[in-house]
C-alpha cells in the first residue's frame, strides 16, 4: 500500500507534523510505504481557472510545486491531509492544493483512492466541522472514499497515550479497508 502524507501547517515540529510522522510510522510498521510532503516547502501558486486542465491530457499546465505533488497524489492508494484549521477551515496552503485539483475532476485519476484526514482542533468543540464537511465535498466530487477525519488535542502531544490510540485506531481503519 502506498500513503502519501500531505502536511498543510507552516510548523515543522507543530502537532499536525507530528501527527502526520507518527502515522507514517505506524503504517510504515505494518508495511505501507509512506512519502510526506510539507506543502509550505512547495511554491503552489493558484489555480487561474484557464480550464486547460480539461483539454488534452487533462493536466495543469502550470509548472510550479504542485508538479511533484501532483505525481504523489497518483502515486498513493490513500492519501493523508493533514491540516490545522484556521478559521474554521484549511490552512492557506492546503487550500491552494485543493484549488488545483481541478483536472483531477476531469481526468478521474484520483477516482477510487480513499482519503482521511489529520485535523488539530480549535478552541471550541465542532471547529472542525466545516473543514471535514468540505474535505468530504471534495472528495465525493473527484470520486474519492472518505475513511475517517482524526482531530487531534494541540494542548496534548501526539505521542500521550490518548493521541496514540487515536492515530492506531486511524491506522487500523487504513489497513481495514485494504483488506476489505
Amino acid at each position: 500500500m502506498h500513503v502519501s502524507i500531505f502536511i498543510g501547517s507552516p510548523k515543522m515540529n507543530g502537532t499536525t507534523a507530528a501527527a502526520g510522522t507518527a502515522l507514517a510510522n505506524r503504517l510504515s510498521g505494518e508495511g505501507a510505504n509512506c512519502r510526506t510532503y510539507y506543502l509550505y516547502q512547495h511554491k503552489i501558486s493558484p489555480c487561474f481557472e484557464c480550464s486547460r486542465c480539461k483539454e488534452q491530457n487533462m493536466e495543469c499546465v502550470q509548472q510550479d510545486g504542485m508538479s511533484i505533488l501532483y505525481d504523489n497524489l497518483e502515486w498513493a492508494d490513500v492519501i493523508v491531509f493533514g491540516t490545522p484549521i484556521e478559521w474554521f477551515g484549511p490552512s492557506a496552503q492546503t487550500k491552494l492544493m485543493i484549488d488545483r485539483f481541478r483536472p483531477y475532476f476531469a481526468n478521474k485519476k484520483l477516482h477510487g483512492k480513499r482519503a482521511a484526514l489529520l485535523l488539530p482542533d480549535g478552541a471550541e468543540p465542532g471547529d472542525c466541522d466545516l473543514a471535514i464537511e468540505q474535505f468530504k465535498r471534495v472528495f465525493k466530487a473527484l470520486g474519492m472514499i472518505f475513511i475517517d477525519a482524526l482531530t487531534l488535542s494541540t494542548t496534548k502531544n501526539p505521542t500521550d497515550t490518548k493521541q496514540h490510540d487515536a492515530i492506531k485506531d486511524l491506522v487500523d481503519k487504513i489497513l481495514q479497508e485494504e483488506i476489505a
